[in-house]
This record gives C-alpha cells, sequence and structure tokens, in this order.
C-alpha cells in the first residue's frame, strides 16, 4: 500500500512541477542612436515597421495597426541616454527607422537598419545618425 501511494504522489508531483516550468517566449528589442562624435541623441523618432517571418511572407505589412505587448504603438522618442524599447509577442524581421531635425541648419539626420528579434532575448541594435544627403537610404519617412 505505501509503495502504491508514494508512486501517486511521484506522479502528481512530476507533473505539478513539469506543468509550471513553462515561460512563454519574450521577444524585446532596445535601439541606440548615436550622433557622428557617438553621443547618445535625444528625442529622435524611431518608428518601427514589421514583417511577418512565421508566415513567411516578408513584405512590409501595409496599414497594419501594429502595437508592442503593452498596447504601445511601435514608434516613440528616444530618452536622454538616447535609447528605446520595444517587447513583442513572437518573432519577426523588423525595419528601424530614426529621423531627427537638425536645429543647425535645417536638414534631417536619419538613418535605418534591420533587425531580427531573436527568443528570450533583448536584441540591442545601435544607429549612427546620418545627414539626409550622405544616407544611401531614401529618408522620405521624415517628412511623414
Amino acid at each position: 500500500m505505501f509503495p502504491q501511494n508514494l508512486y501517486k504522489f511521484l506522479l502528481i508531483s512530476i507533473l505539478c512541477f513539469s506543468t509550471q516550468c513553462y515561460k512563454a517566449p519574450f521577444f524585446e528589442l532596445t535601439i541606440k542612436v548615436l550622433n557622428q562624435d557617438l553621443d547618445p541623441v535625444k528625442n529622435v523618432s524611431i518608428q518601427i515597421v514589421a514583417t511577418d517571418v512565421e508566415s513567411g511572407n516578408l513584405d512590409v505589412i501595409e496599414n497594419a495597426d501594429l502595437t508592442d505587448l503593452d498596447g504601445n504603438s511601435l514608434v516613440c522618442e528616444t530618452n536622454s541616454s538616447g535609447e528605446c524599447q520595444f517587447s513583442f509577442e513572437k518573432k519577426a524581421y523588423l525595419t528601424v527607422l530614426a529621423c531627427i531635425d537638425s536645429d543647425e541648419n535645417d536638414s534631417s539626420l536619419c538613418q535605418e537598419t534591420y533587425v531580427y528579434l531573436k527568443e528570450d532575448e533583448n536584441v540591442i541594435s545601435t544607429i549612427m545618425l546620418v545627414e539626409h544627403d550622405n544616407n544611401d537610404y531614401n529618408c522620405s519617412y521624415c517628412d511623414e
């Protein structure tokens, strides 16, 4: 009788502990924005454009009402340390668009980069802003 009760107790204990060990994966992104002197830049507008990796559709999801896990839109301004943070529900291939108007000569500084989110990892992407004329990308998103 005792061994039978012991087996039941062990079975129930194993089931309880094994179901409590699962943690949902997280996908986090931190964007750091620097100027050409490698100093952090605050008040930079960061916009995230997402594509859905799991469906195999790597085209930009047009007119999607995309938000992070907290329900915030995928647009933010960098803080005093030049950072923006986002959290996502699943992996994605993201385009990060950074833009700020320069006070010196009324030109826009911008940059664009691509990031692939990794499971259970905070991916950190550092971007250096450059003038629109010196940029390989079309910074038309700065005008929107």
